[in-house]
């Protein structure tokens, strides 16, 4: 059904998350930041967005991130039919995915990075996403960049065995300014998706209006 990434700068602090599905929409429902907290991604065959905000709150108050994915995992008795992944203000993660979700279904976990899908086209997509986002971060690439880049070789590696129909972007460094794009319905989303986002880098007048916005390290600007 869907296939996402999460990914940690740790020179930043920022999180970032890319994810594809074969549904409409998937911009509300799998991608959640909480900046300077961590961030998650609730997907599967039933989806608990719940589970993203008690995931984050729990962070936020200092629990252990594998603890917390414990907890929400014990405490659900929806969790055969989730797939779900919580990285914390380190870029250590947890997550599960549950023995309903329909195949293939794969979780791949390392050090500031989680890539998640379920009813992927092959076992090869969530290992393309993997390699081609640590490739772009060795060549230089903001982590949007890689993002994009992992996102699309999921796609062209098969990506959602329906196809795919939405996809979103959200990058997030702890006191900056957001980056939240999201194609919610239209027949190849990952390549509409990374159109949008060349659109919006090449704006001139967009990018003038995100140098006058209040940050925390300049909460005055304007």
């Amino acid at each position: 059904m869907t296939y996402s990434i999460i990914g940690y700068d740790h020179a930043r602090g920022a999180h970032g998350i890319a994810c594809a599905t074969g549904g409409p929409a998937l911009g509300a429902f799998v991608p959640h930041l909480r900046p300077g907290v961590g961030a998650a991604i609730t997907q599967g065959f039933s989806t608990n967005v719940l589970a993203a905000e008690r995931g984050l709150e729990a962070l936020a108050d200092g629990t252990p991130v594998d603890e917390v994915v414990a907890a929400l995992q014990r405490d659900d008795r929806g969790a055969a039919w989730r797939q779900i992944a919580l990285m914390d203000a380190q870029g250590r993660s947890a997550g599960w995915s549950g023995e309903h979700n329909v195949p293939v279904v794969a979780l791949l976990r390392e050090p500031g990075v989680v890539v998640a899908g379920n009813m992927l086209a092959s076992d090869r997509v969530a290992t393309l996403m993997l390699e081609v986002y640590h490739r772009a971060r060795r060549a230089g690439d903001e982590l949007a960049t890689a993002l994009l880049a992992a996102l699309n070789a999921g796609s062209d590696g098969g990506g959602d065995a329906r196809g795919t129909r939405s996809a979103a972007l959200k990058v997030r460094d702890p006191g900056g300014v957001p980056l939240d794009l999201r194609i919610d319905d239209a027949m190849n989303a990952v390549v509409e998706l990374l159109a949008l986002k060349r659109r919006i880098d090449q704006d001139r007048a967009y990018q003038q209006f995100l140098t006058r916005l209040p940050t925390a390290e300049d909460p005055h600007r304007h």
